[in-house]
């Protein structure tokens, strides 16, 4: 784990959570007491729990998550590719995106800044509830294919230029690069039969319609909140890499690993969630769905070969390629 935190005092937390609270709220804003823990399920940036009372008695129940480069792990930062840091991204997709949209993802409470320390504060609203990964029940996974279907239409500002810096485009370029770093790293025959399907694979990943995405919506990223009679909220957390690609590309992470009537069913959940307007059939939506799996296999693929994915993320990503490269005809 990243020392960042640990290395910061509950002083410096403070000060930088009122100043934070004090320009979302456009007032200031004093802390009474802060109680600062670390949060289990830290992953490639360090991310702390606080339990807050404003000096008005207000209770918060927070997160603060160092989205710099001091907050970054040293196994991810040797692993992931330039391309996608951007310490930037996580704070304006709340801040600017879904924040505004109403969204039930965690509360933005702001940020605060520190570049000579190389700090970039996100507080957010701390969930208590079950990762998806751990929920059985097949209605909480359609729910979140539900909630992945609907997210392009529920940000309509994330076409709009002014988002459009932080964000990722996985255009041609991106997926280019991503096929260039698998073939770089699977042994044959794996390795030759991408090189020999590279421009075939490139022109269908970018033929697949876009929209915005959360980029990682694993299950291991997906909080599930029940109970208190408003029903169950999904949440999706660590928006590390948002940004605009395939419009199934949530879709295929979320279903990933899962097969026969179970994965039909959230992909009919999710096609049955988009705007009709769109005009996607059932048909359409399985096969992108096999083409962004790939996509996501070969990102895995391609990455340092020494980058060792969460548990829930872990599979045997050459075998997967090969069995997703037969099923899209490649």
């Amino acid at each position: 784990m990243s020392g960042a935190l640990r290395a910061s005092g509950d002083e410096q937390v403070r000060e930088a959570l009122e100043l934070a609270l004090g320009e979302v709220r456009g007032e200031p804003v004093a802390l009474a007491e802060l109680s600062r823990r670390h949060f289990a399920y830290e992953t490639s940036f360090a991310i702390d729990s606080l339990d807050v009372e404003l000096a008005s008695g207000e209770r918060l129940a927070l997160l603060v998550k160092d989205v710099g480069p001091a907050g970054l792990s040293a196994e991810a930062a040797a692993a992931k590719p330039a391309d996608t840091l951007n310490p930037e991204r996580e704070i304006s997709v709340y801040r600017d995106l879904l924040e505004p949209a109403g969204l039930s993802t965690p509360r933005f409470y702001g940020a605060a800044v520190e570049p000579e320390l190389e700090r970039r504060w996100l507080f957010l609203e701390r969930i208590e509830g079950e990762v998806l990964t751990d929920v059985g029940e097949l209605d909480a996974w359609c729910e979140a294919a539900t909630w992945a279907a609907r997210l392009d239409a529920g940000v309509p500002s994330a076409r709009q230029p002014e988002a459009a810096s932080p964000l990722l485009r996985r255009d041609a370029a991106w997926h280019g690069r991503r096929l260039d770093a698998a073939i770089h790293n699977s042994s044959p025959p794996l390795g030759e039969r991408l090189r020999e399907r590279r421009a075939c694979l490139l022109e269908r990943f970018t033929a697949l319609p876009i929209a915005f995405v959360h980029g990682e919506l694993y299950p291991a990223n997906v909080l599930v909140e029940r109970g208190g009679g408003k029903g169950t909220r999904i949440a999706p957390v660590d928006w590390e890499l948002a940004g605009i690609g395939p419009f199934a590309l949530d879709l295929a992470a979320l279903v990933s690993g899962w097969s026969g009537k179970d994965r039909l069913a959230m992909i009919r959940a999710f096609q049955g969630a988009l705007p009709t307007s769109l005009g996607f059939t059932l048909s359409d939506v399985i096969e992108a769905t096999g083409l962004c799996e790939l996509s996501l296999t070969l990102q895995w693929i391609g990455w340092s070969p020494g980058w060792v994915p969460p548990q829930p993320q872990r599979r045997d990503w050459g075998t997967d390629a090969v069995r997703l490269l037969d099923e899209v005809g490649l």
